[in-house]
């Protein structure tokens, strides 16, 4: 990406299949009801917040207007990667995901994840509400060994952000 004055960015990638952030799910407790996250989510959120808050460093939490763009690679179908021997027209690239899991849900688990608070009460971003553009791409690994399942996270900041607005 270019530079661009006044404009700050970080960026970090976490490898392995991305996850959705799961519905609520809601539980009778005597005659209260209560909800909580599912724990695939809970577990992804964690796991997510301690290894971009260790890339995010000694920075404190972001508490200016900002993006995030987020490309979420999943694992390549067997259906859609090539089993030819001799040359073909299979496409090798990056292909458009159009598997069950909501693109929209990859994008709070994130977001979450980047708000989520450690044990010693540090994140990367304040709140989630700060974030005032989002770009989003969901995609299938490329056909090549060395492409694997991933969510590539950046964050921009600044007045060149905020002039968005």
């Amino acid at each position: 990406m270019a530079d661009v004055e006044g404009l700050e960015c970080w960026t970090c990638t976490l490898y392995g299949d991305p996850v959705a952030k799961g519905r609520p799910r809601f539980a009778r407790r005597g005659a209260r009801v209560i909800s909580y996250t599912p724990a695939k989510t809970s577990t992804f959120e964690t796991q997510a917040a301690a290894h971009l808050l260790a890339s995010w460093g000694d920075r404190p939490p972001l508490s200016q207007p900002c993006e995030l763009t987020l490309v979420s690679v999943f694992r390549r179908p067997e259906r859609l990667r090539c089993k030819h021997k001799r040359p073909c027209e299979c496409d090798p690239r990056r292909l458009p995901a159009l598997n069950a899991v909501d693109l929209d849900n990859c994008c709070k688990a994130i977001a979450d994840s980047l708000q989520k608070r450690t044990a010693e009460g540090r994140s990367v971003i304040a709140n989630d509400s700060l974030i005032c553009s989002l770009h989003a791409v969901k995609v299938y690994a490329a056909d090549d060994p060395n492409d694997e399942p991933q969510t590539q996270i950046r964050l921009c900041w600044g007045p060149a952000v905020e002039a968005m607005r």
